[in-house]
C-alpha cells in the first residue's frame, strides 16, 4: 500500500482458520539513535503520549458528538472503494465503506488482527485455501436503508476489472480465477451477464470465492477497499469517486476542491459493527501542505484547531524538540512505529545496469536525508524492504548502510567507472517526488549526495494528490529514481514483495496504478514469489519472503532509507489517538472529542 504511513505490538499469528498472518511487533532499538539521549527522548515521548491529561494511564469513556477536524497534506485522490489504495484514502474510506473483514480499531498488537466486518467471521477456507466462504451479517444497511447483499459485494469487486479502475489495488485480478474469456468489468459492451464466475452468491447472504492458487491470508486481502460492495443501481462510475454510497457510520455531505464533510449515516447500527467507534457527529477533512503552519496551529490549539488532528504528515522538524521536551505537548503527540519503509525505487528500464544501480545505492547519504525530515524520530535506518515488525523480516545489510548511513561515495565512484563501455552509467538522473515543502527540502540532500560522485539530479516534482496513481504509477513515467513508501496491506511478505516486485503485474505503458515502480521483471524472482504464495506452512512462508527480500536487494532495484515512525500532532480536545499499523497514521475510527 502506498505510503503518504506504526504501532508497537507483538508478533503472534491472529486467529484465522487454517492459516494466518503475523501481527506486528515492537522493533528493537538499533541503528536509529546512536546516543543514549536519543533513545531516552523517544521513550519519554512514547510514554507521555500514552497518558491522558491527568498524567496517568486512565482511559476515559469516549464521548459522542461534536465536529472533528482532520488535516491531510493533499487532496484525496479517491473515495471510490475500487480505486482507494493510498493509506490516507483507506483510513477515510473505512468511515464510509465496510468490507467483508477489517482490522480491529485498538492500539497495540490487536490492531493487526482481522475480524469479520460485513461478514460474520474472517472467512472459512477449504480445498487447501483455494476456496473461501463468507456469510454476511444481518442488519447491515446502505444509507438509504436497503440491505447489503452478496450481489452488492460481487458487483463491487467486478468493477475493479474495468480499465478505468486500474489505479486501485489489483488483488482481485491477481487472486481470483479468471473467466475463460478475459473479464473486463461490468461496464464493457460485451460484459458477461453472469459476471466473474469465481465469485458465487450461494444465497443473498453467502458468498464464495475461487482462487487461482492457494492464498492462506485471503481473509486479510478482503479487508481492502477494493473488495468492498457497491450497489449496481447507485453506481455513477467515475462520479462515484466524489460521492460513494455509504454503508459505514458516515456518509458524504459535501465534497469540494477544499474539503470533504462527513455526517452520520442514520442506517448504520453499532450492534452490527464491533470496530468503528464513530463518536463525532461530523468529520471535516481539509488539505493543507504547509506542515510548519499546521504544526504551529495545532500546538497553539486556538479555536477549531483544538478539535483538529493531522493524520498523514509528521510534525514539522523545527517543532520536534519543542514537542518532545514539553510534557503537555508530548501528551498530545500521536507516536508509533510502523511496518512501513521509506525508499527510492530505481527504474530498471532507464538504468538497466546492475553496477550502476548499486553505485547509486552506495552514494546515497541516508543520514542527511533522514535529518532533513526530522532525524531519528521519523524512523530507524533501513536495509530491507520487509520491516522488523514482520515475521518474514530477515536481517541483512548488503550495502553496509546501517554501519555507514553517510554512504560510500568513493566506492560508488569506482563502480561508476567500472560500468560496461557499451552501457555507461548515467551522469544525469531524473528524480521524482511529491511536491510538498518537507519532501522537497529532503530531496535537496539527495541532490548533494549524487553531486559528490559527479551525477546531476534533475528534480521532477509531481502534484501530491496524483503522485502515486498517475505520476509514478504510469510505467512509462520516464523517471530514473522515485521517492516512495510502502506500508503492507497486511503484515506479511505477501503484501510487500508481490505488489512491488512481481514483474508480471506491471501494466502496459500509459496505464495508471503500477506499484512496481522499478519496472522490475526477473523470471527467477517471479518463480520464487509463486513458491512463497503457495506455501501453506506460515513459518516456512516467512523464511521464503525473507530470502526473496535479500535476493531482490542484491539486484539493487530499491534503496530502503528508513523504517517509518510517526509523530503526528493533535489539538487539545482530541482523544484516543494511536497509530494504527494498517494505515501508519491515527485511526479515524477511534477518535473522539473531550
Amino acid at each position: 500500500m502506498q505510503v503518504l504511513r506504526p504501532t508497537p505490538s507483538a508478533t503472534v499469528p491472529p486467529a484465522l482458520p487454517t492459516t494466518t498472518r503475523p501481527r506486528t511487533v515492537p522493533p528493537p532499538i538499533r541503528h536509529a539513535a546512536r546516543s543514549g539521549v536519543g533513545v531516552m527522548l523517544v521513550a519519554a515521548l512514547v510514554l507521555s503520549a500514552c497518558q491522558d491529561k491527568h498524567g496517568d494511564d486512565r482511559q476515559p469513556v469516549p464521548r459522542d458528538g461534536g465536529t472533528l477536524h482532520v488535516v491531510i497534506g493533499g487532496a484525496l485522490a479517491h473515495l471510490d472503494p475500487q480505486r482507494v489504495y493510498a493509506v490516507t484514502e483507506a483510513n477515510v474510506s473505512r468511515l464510509l465503506t465496510r468490507t467483508l473483514t477489517t482490522f480491529r480499531s485498538v492500539p497495540g498488537a490487536g490492531a493487526s488482527e482481522v475480524v469479520g466486518d460485513l461478514a460474520t467471521d474472517a472467512g472459512r477456507p477449504s480445498e487447501r485455501n483455494q476456496v473461501w466462504d463468507f456469510t454476511l451479517k444481518d442488519g447491515v444497511r446502505w444509507e438509504d436503508g436497503s440491505p447489503v447483499t452478496c450481489a452488492d459485494v460481487k458487483y463491487g469487486i467486478q468493477r475493479s476489472f474495468a480499465p478505468q479502475f486500474a489505479d486501485g489495488a489489483q488483488y482481485p485480478s491477481q487472486y481470483l480465477q479468471p473467466n475463460r474469456q478475459p473479464y473486463t468489468g461490468p461496464f464493457a459492451a460485451s460484459a458477461d451477464d453472469a459476471g466473474l464466475r469465481s465469485i458465487e452468491c450461494l444465497t443473498p447472504q453467502s458468498i464464495r470465492f475461487r482462487l487461482k492458487q492457494p492464498v492462506g491470508d485471503f481473509g486479510y486481502a478482503v479487508a481492502l477497499s477494493v473488495f468492498a460492495p457497491v450497489p449496481a443501481a447507485k453506481d455513477t462510475k467515475e462520479a462515484y469517486d466524489r460521492r460513494p454510497f455509504a454503508n459505514g457510520p458516515y456518509k458524504v455531505e459535501s465534497s469540494t476542491a477544499q474539503e470533504l464533510v462527513l455526517t452520520r449515516n442514520p442506517f448504520w447500527q453499532r450492534r452490527t459493527d464491533t470496530v468503528r467507534g464513530a463518536h463525532p457527529d461530523r468529520i471535516v477533512i481539509t488539505w493543507r501542505n504547509d506542515t510548519t503552519v499546521v504544526t504551529a496551529n495545532l500546538i497553539d490549539s486556538a479555536g477549531t484547531w483544538a478539535d483538529t488532528i493531522a493524520i498523514d504528515r509528521d510534525a514539522a522538524p523545527n517543532f520536534v524538540q519543542q514537542i518532545i521536551n514539553d510534557p503537555v505537548l508530548a501528551r498530545r503527540a500521536v507516536v508509533g512505529s510502523t511496518g512501513g519503509v521509506r525508499y527510492f525505487a530505481l527504474n530498471t528500464r532507464t538504468i538497466p545496469d546492475l553496477t550502476c544501480r548499486q553505485a547509486l545505492t552506495y552514494a546515497l547519504n541516508k543520514r542527511r536525508l533522514r535529518s532533513a525530515l526530522g532525524g531519528f524520530v521519523v524512523g530507524e535506518f533501513a536495509a530491507t524492504m520487509l520491516a522488523p515488525q514482520l515475521k518474514s523480516h530477515r536481517e541483512f545489510d548488503l550495502y553496509g548502510s546501517l554501519a555507514n548511513p553517510d554512504g560510500d561515495p568513493e566506492r560508488a565512484m569506482r563502480m561508476l567507472q567500472q560500468a560496461a563501455a557499451d552501457r555507461p552509467c548515467p551522469t544525469r538522473i531524473r528524480l521524482a517526488y511529491p511536491n510538498s515543502s518537507d519532501v522537497a527540502r529532503a530531496i535537496s540532500t539527495v541532490v548533494e549526495s549524487y553531486q559528490r560522485v559527479g551525477i546531476e539530479v534533475v528534480r521532477r516534482p509531481y502534484p501530491s494528490q496524483s503522485y502515486y496513481s498517475t505520476g509514478i504509477g504510469n510505467p512509462a513515467n520516464g523517471n530514473d529514481m522515485m521517492w516512495a513508501g510502502w506500508v503492507p496491506d497486511w503484515p506479511n511478505g505477501s503484501a510487500v514483495i508481490p505488489p512491488q516486485f512481481d514483474g508480471r503485474h506491471v501494466p502496459k505503458d500509459g496505464s495508471a496504478g503500477n506499484t512496481n515502480y522499478a519496472n522490475f521483471n526477473d523470471p527467477q524472482i517471479n518463480a520464487m514469489i509463486d513458491d512463497a504464495l503457495a506455501e501453506s506452512n506460515l513459518e516456512r512462508q516467512y523464511r521464503l519472503w525473507g530470502a526473496l527480500d535479500e535476493a531482490i536487494q542484491a539486484k539493487a532495484v530499491s534503496i530502503p532509507v528508513f523504517y517509518i515512525k510517526a509523530l503526528r500532532m493533535a489539538g487539545a480536545n482530541v482523544r484516543n489517538g494511536f497509530i494504527h499499523p494498517q494505515f501508519g497514521q491515527p485511526d479515524l475510527c477511534a477518535l473522539y472529542l473531550a
